[in-house]
């Protein structure tokens, strides 16, 4: 069985997905390039394929190893580590993204959503809301909390599309992409290095903070600093690009859910932790390598054989979540995996959080009339890792302050 299914990349989830969860939970697969893994689906054994320490994600960076993408995963990366290595990095680098230093930045956050809308409005309607909010908010918070110049945007956002590619014929653009951002980071890493090199010095972003606040005893490797980067600017980036856009279309396509929100901004949190559990972020899945033989669902993976844990289906498990495939943004469980499980659980969680928060957040209060300009089966999806719209056309009727709202109140 070929992953992405067959029937992936459309308006909602593979019905097949459904089907082997309830039949099949572990069947074997072949990834884009070619790698057989166990597919798994319901969402115990995805959280256990997450946590079990016999499921190692070093081992899928080394040769012949199975990989989701067609680029292969690079070494000295906190996402292709075990501990201890894994452990010793990302306790150096936690403070950085912790709750409350993220928090300090919402205001800001929601200041830049306010411009990305501010840009969308001048375009005119209709409007591209995935080039003028989706992509470019991300990509100016990650760029602002590394030190990127914000300049840099289009060429990062070139690159990144390239190495997330799923078709395996782009896999040497998807390695060259992926080199040409270790240079870039190598450079602004460099840059940083000489600015704090000066007496009275202070860092003012994420990297410069890491390269003074690192102790010589654990100090983070030029190399790992590097990859640390690259990987915070593609995660932090494609990952919130690609779900606001999806956000936008799952509350667009039911208005009732858009009205919901308009009546209850404050359901917007609570939306958000439903839209991330209900969207499928990925038409595959996290690859690990069975360090030794595990049985799951009755199935024994031997040691040495690729595991595929598919989160985006075991966020619909019946098991686990009353009426899956409807959107309730009161439901009582919210134990999504979105954000993974265990230690690799994802760094920029909260970060993601205020970004989709604000986001819809300006969108409700300054474009109420928002409605999608194409209906929502028209919508094209990338056949990307990570599964996003190619655009999110938009129309909207425009509500200046103090007026009263033309439509009726829901």
């Amino acid at each position: 069985m070929p992953v992405p299914l067959p029937d992936a990349f459309g308006l909602d989830p593979s019905p097949t997905l459904r089907r082997l969860q309830e039949e099949a939970p572990v069947v074997p697969a072949r990834t884009v390039n070619g790698h057989d893994v166990w597919l798994v689906t319901r969402y115990a054994d995805v959280k256990s394929v997450l946590s079990d320490p016999r499921f190692s994600r070093a081992e899928v960076v080394r040769p012949g190893r199975p990989h989701a993408a067609a680029t292969a995963p690079r070494n000295n990366t906190l996402p292709a580590m075990d501990p201890p290595e894994h452990t010793r990095l990302r306790g150096l680098v936690t403070a950085s993204f912790a709750h409350r230093r993220i928090e300090r930045m919402r205001e800001w956050v929601r200041q830049q959503a306010e411009r990305c809308v501010d840009e969308l409005v001048a375009a005119g309607a209709p409007a591209d809301l995935q080039l003028h909010l989706a992509t470019r908010l991300p990509l100016r918070v990650i760029c602002e909390l590394l030190g990127a110049p914000v300049a840099d945007e289009p060429a990062i956002r070139g690159w990144t599309e390239v190495m997330y590619s799923l078709e395996p014929d782009t896999a040497r653009a998807g390695n060259d992409a992926y080199d040409a951002l270790l240079t870039y980071m190598a450079a602004l890493v460099e840059e940083k290095e000489r600015v704090l090199a000066r007496p009275e010095a202070e860092p003012v972003d994420l990297l410069g903070e890491l390269l003074r606040t690192s102790k010589d005893s654990d100090r983070i490797s030029h190399d790992e600093l590097v990859h640390f980067g690259v990987t915070m600017l593609v995660g932090g980036y494609e990952t919130t690009a690609n779900q606001i856009g999806a956000f936008v279309i799952d509350l667009l396509r039911r208005p009732a859910r858009w009205e919901a929100l308009r009546a209850e901004p404050d359901l917007v949190p609570d939306a958000v932790e439903e839209l991330l559990r209900s969207n499928m972020l990925s038409e595959t899945g996290q690859v690990r390598v069975a360090l030794e033989d595990v049985e799951l669902s009755g199935t024994l993976i031997r040691a040495g054989e690729g595991v595929m844990a598919h989160i985006g289906a075991a966020n619909r498990d019946a098991d686990v979540f009353t009426a899956p495939d409807e959107i309730d943004f009161r439901r009582a469980e919210s134990t999504h995996l979105t954000f993974g499980h265990g230690i690799h659980y994802c760094l920029g969680a909260h970060l993601a959080r205020v970004e989709l928060q604000e986001a819809l957040g300006v969108l409700l209060r300054r474009l109420p009339g928002l409605r999608l300009a194409v209906p929502a089966e028209d919508v094209v999806w990338r056949r990307s890792l990570l599964r996003g719209p190619q655009a999110v056309p938009v129309t909207w009727e425009v509500v200046r302050p103090g007026a009263r709202d033309p439509r009726p109140a829901p």
